[in-house]
């Protein structure tokens, strides 16, 4: 999947299954690429009634499992928005292409197992350094800060140091359970739906 050659949208004249193995080679390339566009999708969860939004970095795509993994400290909102309702969806866009994706499915939530221990020993000291805040993410501030000492903000640590991080980093996974892709297009837009609880792919007005 991840050698793949995306297709061209500008010939429409794709099939439904060739237009989803694309669809997921984006992804993937969007976890492994920092400048991609799909690289930091909107990820919408729901918190007491009302939609919560924040952009987050995709960290990994897997085709075969329909599988999307995001880290995010577990002490933030959504670690426990999702706790309560695992509802999750979302959007990418890729300006140059005019592509968007809407995915939509379930939340799974790892914290200190395999999975995520794995991810840490690869997670860079950069990286650690947001999961060492005293406080958690959201808390109000009297001043702007990272929540961050000094020392830490510039580094100024060792990787033995920072694994007192481990503590708060967890993965969220989403399984996808729908892909709604849209292409703009001056001449007419074209729009698909994949669903994947019936194995159902579909063209829609767009």
């Amino acid at each position: 999947m991840e050698n793949s050659t995306q297709i061209n949208t500008e010939k429409i004249n794709f099939s439904l299954e060739d237009l989803e193995q694309d669809i997921w080679v984006r992804l993937v390339t969007g976890a492994v690429k920092s400048r991609n566009p799909f690289h930091t999708p909107c990820v919408a969860t729901m918190d007491k009634g009302e939609i919560s939004l924040r952009t987050v970095v995709l960290r990994k795509a897997l085709a075969k499992e329909r599988e999307l993994r995001f880290h995010t400290d577990i002490r933030s909102p959504k670690w426990k928005e999702l706790s309560l309702n695992p509802s999750i969806s979302a959007l990418f866009y890729d300006a140059g292409d005019r592509i968007q994706l809407r995915v939509k499915g379930k939340a799974v939530l790892h914290y200190k197992n395999d999975l995520t221990a794995e991810a840490w020993k690869n997670t860079t000291s950069s990286s650690r350094r947001c999961y060492l805040t005293l406080h958690s993410p959201s808390s109000f501030a009297e001043i702007p800060t990272s929540g961050l000492s000094e020392e830490i903000e510039q580094e100024n640590f060792t990787l033995a140091e920072s694994e007192m991080g481990y503590s708060n980093f967890g993965i969220v996974s989403i399984q996808v359970h729908s892909i709604d892709w849209l292409w703009l297009n001056h001449a007419g837009h074209r729009r698909a739906f994949f669903d994947y609880t019936d194995g159902s792919f579909q063209w829609m007005i767009p």
